[in-house]
């Protein structure tokens, strides 16, 4: 390689509002078996806090607690904030439910935002990644970072004081 060239992965592209995004080749790949825990957590893109008040949020919240169940998707935990979410759900069958259900859950939020900002076609989420939980300790620590994100973003002294999450 030559001196002073960067690799194509490396490259970094100004996005709206001044945030500095890595340029992927690709995106994540999502490999769902068919039985399993997983995490997942999906960031808005440019990290825009769209979902930045009581309503939106709740709209969020509301819509991931209903298609879950729509899917068959059991969640353990679950947190939602204005520029990103988490969950940790169990997979008993059909490994495609996962990609479906947060397919949707895209759609239907950007719509409902993009209405409500007047702001028709507007790009809203970036991407998912996922990981599967293989190890009881693996489970629980995901499932206790879940439940505290909101402290860890100091959005509540406790995490049961935050209502948009599994621990409220």
């Amino acid at each position: 390689m030559e001196c002073g060239v960067k690799p194509p992965h490396s490259k970094r592209r100004l996005h709206s509002k001044g945030v500095v995004m890595r340029q992927w080749p690709h995106s994540p790949v999502h490999r769902f078996s068919e039985r399993g825990t997983y995490i997942v957590t999906a960031g808005a893109y440019g990290k825009q806090k769209f979902f930045n008040t009581p309503g939106k949020l709740a709209f969020l919240h509301d819509r991931l607690l209903e298609l879950a169940g729509e899917f068959e998707l059991q969640l353990q935990a679950w947190a939602v904030f204005s520029n990103h979410y988490h969950f940790v759900a169990i997979l008993r069958d059909y490994p495609e439910s996962i990609r479906r259900m947060i397919s949707k859950l895209h759609t239907l939020t950007a719509i409902y935002i993009n209405r409500l900002d007047t702001a028709p076609g507007r790009k809203v989420w970036f991407q998912y990644w996922d990981t599967e939980l293989t190890f009881e300790r693996s489970i629980l620590a995901r499932l206790n970072y879940v439940n505290n994100n909101a402290v860890h973003h100091r959005l509540v002294e406790e995490a049961k004081q935050y209502p948009y999450c599994s621990a409220s």
